[in-house]
């Protein structure tokens, strides 16, 4: 019987397109071909049973070895069997060939022989369409709901009721390879609202023909790809190894065409094993905007933070006030969230989700982040969001007559608004931002009344919500503390060593720390006993942990900040990669996979440990 893999035993591979997540024993567990958050082709991962199949592995049963060829996003499995040895590297082609999409499959005999079986078993649309196969000269033809694959397997393949089989053998210093072409999945036209010069995947021109490269030569150049592309990030710190692989990962999850960044590349993942917290996040939140532009800039990604920053101009210039806290990848807004009811769920979690309810949120800390934006842009010497003023000066002056109401906040309660401290402290981030740039390049705006508001709000902030111990509240009224007030030193509200911000940062450890956590610095986002509107319970949030490692180095506690930092990257996947949560007895990973937003906040944790951040300075 098939089980499901741990979440911390997935590598992740793609192209700027999509991106399929890979088992340690060969198989894809998750795989929407031609865009991230199209419904699956395979997805066990989500149901062992129904999800159907795709792998590739030696007939005779053995352990693989996996790893990632370093500084690339290719997967090398190795395997010993006892008729011999077997080397696979697995990627997306990149650059993206003209013909479609190719999931590719190189095989190198080490010693002996080794026969292995090769398995396609499509269940498009979450098993709701039909899949058709035609054979073809020298390939079978797939219709698997909207999506035209081309399958490339060496020997015969047979093609039964389930779905596609075949077997090879193949000696020592022998080379052979497969593919599974996703026919056109971009011809050169962006989709509405991109500009057309962002179709070409992850920056790069398109490659060649699926007819003019082996496996062999698709696998060598993509490899010979993200080395050069890695080559070229800027960051000599603590843990280079996974600030760089972090770096990968932000760049598989950039969505080439259009420059957007989505959260995960999955749906549905648990927060909970067997809990009902399990959400779609194939889509772009506005809320991660300034911790994900300076992360790209800090480390020399300026072609992908140019055009993150262009997407979120095109993406807000047509949006409606009060903002979606959340955008698909094209920028619109149909994201209706709906259950997915015959789906089992990974081990038993249900509901299955596809579309986000958050959509229809009032958050207030995405017009902070979106004008920080604006600021880093300027920091970098990129005036990309400055020569769109009259679409952020709308912000501004949204900000500056609203922030008196309540909202749903960072963490998308789903029960009542609240007035949410790190709301209102990301709601003066705007004004602030606004006033300083307007005055600095003379652009127009109501700077007076935007201070005037700017001044209320703090000094509201500071009569409202602030304990009794000095340390900042989760929300008016509500004295318990919350994870995402250790940003307000990193967005520049309150300096990093100030009374206030050095007792949120001991009440945050004091009161979020679960009693069973076997890593000092997992914290929960928020007391598990504050009600959020949902049932059930999560894991501790990396992101927030990491949160805690550029507080403390902006509080100048550096002891404290390395020894967290070194903590928490023993947690890494296996092949350093990070879900979104962990689960804080055991260590095991929960929620979507890979977090975009924790890998940001590993690189901006980093970053403060190395004393590199390249946010501006703080405002007096």
């Amino acid at each position: 019987m098939r089980t499901y893999p741990l979440l911390e035993s997935l590598a992740a591979v793609g192209d700027g397109h999509s991106l399929a997540l890979l088992s340690p024993g060969g198989e894809v567990a998750w795989w929407c071909p031609s865009r991230f958050d199209a419904d699956p082709v395979v997805w066990p991962l989500l149901d062992t049973v129904r999800g159907g199949r795709l792998a590739l592995a030696p007939e005779e049963s053995s352990e693989a070895h996996m790893r990632y060829e370093p500084d690339t996003a290719v997967v090398v499995y190795e395997w010993a069997t006892p008729t011999g040895a077997v080397r696979v590297r697995v990627g997306m082609a990149w650059p993206q060939p003209l013909d479609g999409q190719q999931l590719v499959w190189n095989v190198e005999g080490l010693h002996g022989q080794v026969a292995l079986a090769f398995a396609f078993e499509p269940r498009p649309e979450f098993g709701r369409n039909d899949w058709v196969a035609e054979r073809g000269r020298d390939d079978v033809a797939v219709a698997a709901g909207a999506h035209e694959l081309r399958v490339h397997v060496p020997g015969s393949i047979e093609v039964h009721d389930h779905g596609l089989a075949g077997r090879f053998t193949v000696a020592a210093d022998e080379q052979t390879g497969l593919r599974v072409r996703v026919a056109e999945t971009c011809r050169g036209e962006a989709p509405p609202g991109a500009d057309d010069t962002f179709c070409a995947p992850l920056g790069h021109d398109h490659g060649p023909t699926a007819a003019e490269a082996s496996a062999k030569d698709l696998v060598a150049a993509t490899e010979a790809a993200w080395q050069n592309w890695s080559s070229g990030l800027v960051f000599d710190g603590p843990r280079r190894d996974l600030v760089v692989r972090s770096a990968i990962m932000l760049k598989l999850l950039t969505y080439a065409p259009t420059g957007a960044v989505i959260a995960a590349g999955t749906t549905s993942l648990p927060e909970e094993v067997g809990g009902v917290r399990n959400w779609d996040y194939r889509c772009t939140w506005l809320r991660d905007a300034g911790f994900t532009l300076n992360s790209l800039y800090a480390l020399g990604c300026r072609h992908e933070a140019h055009a993150y920053a262009r997407w979120l101009c095109r993406t807000t210039h047509r949006a409606a006030l009060p903002l979606k806290p959340l955008y698909s990848v094209d920028g619109s807004t149909e994201l209706t969230e709906r259950e997915i009811g015959h789906v089992e769920g990974y081990r038993g979690s249900r509901p299955v989700r596809v579309g986000n309810a958050a959509e229809g949120q009032l958050q207030l800390d995405t017009y902070g982040e979106l004008l920080d934006c604006l600021a880093i842009c300027e920091v970098m010497a990129d005036d990309v969001m400055r020569q769109r003023w009259p679409v952020f000066r709308r912000l501004v002056d949204f900000v500056a007559d609203n922030w008196p109401h309540p909202d749903h906040g960072i963490w998308e309660v789903r029960d009542h608004p609240r007035h949410f401290v790190h709301s209102k402290a990301q709601a003066w981030v705007a004004l602030d931002r606004g006033i300083r740039l307007a005055r600095r390049y003379g652009l127009d705006g109501d700077t007076d009344r935007w201070q005037q508001e700017a001044t209320a709000l703090r000094n509201d902030i500071f009569r409202n919500g602030v304990r009794d111990d000095g340390a900042f509240m989760r929300a008016y009224g509500e004295p318990t503390t919350d994870a995402a007030l250790l940003t307000l030193s990193s967005i520049g509200f309150i300096e990093g060593n100030t009374a206030e911000m050095v007792a949120t940062i001991d009440a945050v450890v004091d009161e979020l720390t679960p009693p069973t956590a076997r890593t000092p610095g997992l914290l929960w986002r928020y007391p598990p006993t504050d009600s959020d509107g949902l049932p059930g319970g999560e894991g501790t949030f990396t992101l927030c942990s990491l949160w805690l490692v550029s507080a403390l180095a902006l509080a100048g506690r550096t002891t404290e900040a390395r020894d967290i930092f070194e903590g928490l990257c023993q947690h890494a996947g296996y092949l350093g990669l990070f879900s979104e949560e962990l689960d804080p007895t055991t260590g095991m990973h929960l929620g979507n996979t890979p977090q975009a937003f924790t890998h940001i906040g590993l690189i901006n944790a980093a970053l403060h440990r190395s004393r590199q951040p390249a946010r501006h300075p703080h405002p007096t």
